[in-house]
């Protein structure tokens, strides 16, 4: 059986635009397979084999672009899972799962990652954090998302220390990038707005090159990390951020 959770893993670890219906057929086939012959649950192993195999194997984030231009495929995928003729019985609610799991992960690893830093460990995120930040901004613009983790708790999580550490501010370009809309349709102004007073300057001590994102504020400044200010409305617009906001979006976004 360790063969074949191996070959389901590289199906899911290695989507990509080229390769995404035959991975689906591939996933297809060898899960039925093990689903005959073995013994191992089924539900038990569709989970698994995605959650482990969630980061891709050309997602390094370390010095690179944090954004996993896969992500949206992994959604698809566990997405397609949900409503295939073999794979349906043993994936309901599977997108909704991963994305509660993605959140806890989330959470955890900031944390962890915060106190090896206080404590010199010198660790660094793991690239599943980066991931999880990712998949869970995706999902907040499909509204997988409680409104709840949106409004109070994702953003929030990375401005409660003493001061933003590096993979926090990470954290909030991922977020803000792929689905900035969102969090502006249901998160408190002062909240976005503490975020990039934060990230102002942060990564002026950084060689590494990152994403180029545009926010409009209130006022003109240039922003470390690639990220520039422009002056005009006092509110993020989808137009830079992430497209149009989450259809369960409580009152409407001024985009473009």
């Amino acid at each position: 059986m360790g063969d074949i959770e191996k070959a389901l893993g590289s199906a899911v670890r290695d989507l990509s635009d080229q390769n995404y219906a035959q991975s689906l057929a591939f996933f297809r086939f060898w899960f039925d397979v093990g689903r005959t012959y073995h013994q191992t649950p089924p539900e038990y192993q569709i989970f698994d084999v995605i959650w482990d195999n969630r980061v891709g194997s050309s997602f390094r984030p370390i010095g690179r672009d944090i954004i996993n231009s896969a992500a949206h495929l992994f959604l698809r995928f566990a997405s397609d899972m949900e409503l295939d003729h073999i794979l349906a019985a043993n994936s309901s609610g599977l997108q909704n799962r991963l994305c509660t799991r993605s959140l806890q992960e989330f959470f955890n690893s900031n944390l962890e990652t915060v106190w090896d830093k206080e404590h010199s460990t010198g660790n660094c995120a793991p690239y599943s954090y980066f991931a999880d930040a990712n998949l869970i901004a995706h999902w907040a613009n499909l509204g997988q998302v409680e409104e709840t983790a949106i409004r109070n708790h994702i953003l929030q999580s990375l401005l409660t220390h003493s001061k933003l550490y590096d993979h926090q501010a990470d954290a909030l370009i991922i977020l803000f990038k792929i689905a900035g809309a969102t969090f502006d349709a249901y998160v408190d102004p002062s909240v976005v707005n503490r975020c990039f007073e934060l990230l102002k300057n942060h990564y002026d001590h950084s060689p590494v090159g990152k994403v180029l994102v545009q926010v409009r504020t209130p006022h003109p400044m240039v922003v470390g990390y690639g990220l520039r200010r422009i002056s005009g409305s006092s509110r993020v617009t989808g137009e830079w951020l992430g497209g149009p906001p989450s259809p369960a979006c409580v009152r409407e976004v001024q985009t473009g």
